[in-house]
This record gives C-alpha cells, structure tokens and sequence, in this order.
C-alpha cells in the first residue's frame, strides 16, 4: 500500500541534507507499573549537579536482514525496533551505479504494521556510507490503536527516478522490545494551561507525559495556542529534557489531549531513577504573533555564528528582545561530544536558552555527506557558575565542523513563564 500524500513531500526534500516528514511524532506508551501522585511544591532548580558521561543507548532492535533487488537496486530492512506506539526501521540502499545525491522527486518511503488506520509515516534521516550505498531510517506511530508484538510487517519504497518499486514483507516479533517500558499514572496541574498531568510512560524509543485540557472553541485560541507552543522540561536526576508537545485524538471532543514527548530519557535510564521532576515551560506567544516574529528581517540571520571554537560555529552573545543578554562561555569538545556553556541574567533566560540551542553539521557545498545532527542531547546546570547550564550534544561525528543555533523565538522572553516544578513521588 501506497500513499501518495507522501511523494510530494517527501522527494523533494531527499537528498545531500537528508529527509524530514513532519506527518507525525513517536508516541511512547507503556506496560502499567506504577500508581504515583506527583506533589506541585516549587523545587530549586538551581540546586548543584554533576557532569555525566556521554550518554549511551542500548539498541534493543531486532534484526531482520530481508532484500529484494530490482533494476540494479537492492534494498535490504536491516533491522526494525517497535513500541505499542511508534516503530522504526533501518534500509540499507545499494545501487550499481553511483547515485544521484540531489534528484529524489516522486521518491516515496512507507512502513505497514498492524490494524492500525492513523499511522503517519515518517521519513526520518538519510545517510550515504558512499556513492553507491545509502542507509535510510524510517518512522511511523500509531496514535489512536497499538502495534502488536507480533504481526506481519510491510516495507514499501518507490524511486520513481530509477524504476524501483518494491513492497517487502516481512514477519516480526517484537516481544522482547515491548517488556523494556513502564508506566506512571499521575495527578498534577498546570494552572496556567488550565491542565491536568494524567500519565508518565517511557520505552526504548522515549518518554512522554500526557495531559488533559477543556478544549477552546474557536472564539478562543489563546489558551490552546499556549498549550501547542509551550514545553515540559523533563528533570531525570540532574540532567534535564526537552519535551515536544503534539495533540492526541479524543473520544470526547470536550477534551484535548497532549503529548509531551522526547526520545531521551529512553526506559533505561529512567527505570531505577527514584529523582524525577516536571518543570512547565509556558509560552504566550499565539500563532499570529509567532507569523509576525518570524516575518521581520532581524530573525532570518547569518547560520553561521562569529566565533569559533574547537571546531563549533556559534555567536558568543545572545540580545533578548526586553534588553536582557545571554551568552555562550565555554564549549568543550571530546572525542564523540560537544559541552555548551550557556547563561542567561535570570534563572528563567538560561533555561530558555539551555532548552532552545540546536546543532547542526556545517554545511559544505562540495561535499556530498553532509549530514543533519539527529541525536541526543540533554542539559544540566554548572556547578560552578550559578546561572550557567551545560548543554551537551552526544554522538557528534568528531571530523565535521557544527554550528550553533538558538531557536530565535526565545528572544521574547516575557512571553515565556516558568510554572512550579512538580515533583513526581514513589
């Protein structure tokens, strides 16, 4: 089966960069575990913490290792990893002859698993091992039903360029990644979202928090535009998360349901830890306003920051739109991992600014691997400045230069507020 919503979207952007399809975001529920109410006293997060590691995950993915070969391209599903809501799996693409890097238009991408009927499917990186092999990783997620544990899958790739047209079928069991997940039913409240915190669950794709709100109508959007554009930092010990907000569907159309997700903490880091704390992140910021902002000249900046160090690009000072100033003082790369120190002049600008800094590989025309940064990254605060945060990008490819970037919303720091931190009990 074939959905050809996708090509449009997804050929066109295939290529040197690689491939995003923002069809849908991973869910990531779990097996029931725990009955946990969390208490919504404001805790200091300022407190001292300790520098980590670099962060590792295990890989909990099945291996398949299923080609099919047509018109001199052999497409193999290397492996695949699946939750009751998302899956992922991994294409190796071989050609005997080198590939065009840049010309995909009409190229489409699909994974079948399940009764499930609202999947989205998910192109989510594209990576050339060299001139005649690429490596393609793929999502989808299943937002109202479930994916089995065990079941028939179907992997389908159309490269309308080169004649292929291929749909492999592939038997899986997926029991083993399916016991690695735990689930927390809490209780609190986020009064400025008017917002109800019901669940807590993370597997070995991720972790997400679920709340419930009164549904606007439409006469009224302030509210539900705050809900979409506002975050949960997700605190697991002293190391801190962005989650990303995404509306569920709703039975009851009285009630809107959110997703606060992010791929780490995945359910091995977060099974024994007994610390762990929600702090909202609320933004104001409607999407007429948001229009507005990224419409001026002064947002659509140079990629490219004025100072370099250790190989990274990036601008050492950051202006906020009330006056107020942020700045990076220290990056500190390792052999696979970029540390980022930034502060802002209040508790709330370092957070923001900690929670909204990106990294991408630096881009070079002449070259044909480059790549997008697509892994993890997590923040904590510097024990030893008291506003400082220490950004740390793990995974990184130790040959290729970076760039910084803040995400330049947050210039608009009065329309951000830090809600009490709610402190999720045993």
């Amino acid at each position: 089966m074939i959905n050809k919503k996708l090509s449009k979207t997804l050929g066109p952007v295939l290529g040197i960069m690689g491939f995003i399809l923002a069809l849908g975001i991973m869910e990531t529920p779990a097996s029931a575990e725990d009955n946990v109410q969390p208490t919504s006293a404001y805790t200091n997060i300022s407190a001292n913490t300790t520098t980590s590691a670099a962060v590792t995950v295990k890989d909990y993915s099945i291996n398949i290792n299923k080609s099919e070969t047509q018109n001199g391209f052999k497409v193999t599903v290397d492996k695949a990893l699946a939750t009751k809501k998302n899956l992922k799996v991994t294409l190796k693409i071989e050609s005997d002859k080198p590939f065009d890097k840049i010309d995909y238009d009409d190229s489409i991408f699909e994974l079948t698993y399940g009764n499930s009927t609202d999947f989205g499917g998910t192109g989510d990186s594209i990576e050339y091992i060299d001139n005649k092999t690429m490596i393609v990783t793929l999502k989808t997620n299943s937002y109202e039903g479930e994916y089995p544990e065990k079941g028939e899958m179907r992997v389908d790739v159309v490269l309308s360029k080169y004649k292929v047209n291929l749909g492999i079928d592939i038997p899986v069991d997926f029991t083993e990644c399916f016991k690695y997940a735990t689930e927390k039913y809490i209780s609190g409240k986020i009064p400025e979202l008017n917002s109800t915190l019901t669940k807590f669950e993370s597997d070995v794709m991720g972790t997400r928090i679920i709340s419930t709100s009164p549904r606007e109508n439409t006469s009224n959007r302030d509210k539900s535009e705050s809900l979409f554009n506002s975050s949960i930092i997700l605190k697991i010990g002293d190391k801190m998360y962005k989650t990303r907000s995404r509306n569920q569907p709703s039975d009851d159309n009285k009630v809107r349901i959110s997703n606060y997700e992010a791929t780490l903490p995945t359910y091995d880091m977060v099974k024994n830890e007994k610390n762990i704390s929600l702090i909202p992140l609320i933004c104001n910021i409607t999407s007429d306003e948001l229009d507005k902002i990224y419409s001026k000249d002064t947002i659509k900046e140079n990629n490219i920051g004025k100072d370099t160090l250790n190989n990274v690009n990036y601008d050492k000072n950051f202006d906020f739109a009330n006056g107020s100033k942020g700045e990076i003082y220290n990056i500190e790369r390792t052999e696979n991992t970029i540390k980022v120190y930034c502060k802002g002049q209040s508790e709330k600008e370092g957070l923001l600014m900690a929670s909204n800094i990106r990294l991408n590989y630096h881009y070079e025309k002449e070259k044909d691997d480059n790549l997008f940064y697509n892994n993890y990254s997590s923040f904590y605060k510097d024990p030893k400045e008291s506003l400082g945060y220490i950004v740390e990008f793990d995974n990184v490819d130790k040959n290729k230069n970076t760039e910084l970037h803040f995400n330049k919303l947050i210039k608009q720091v009065d329309s951000y507020s830090l809600s009490d931190e709610i402190k999720l009990a045993d």
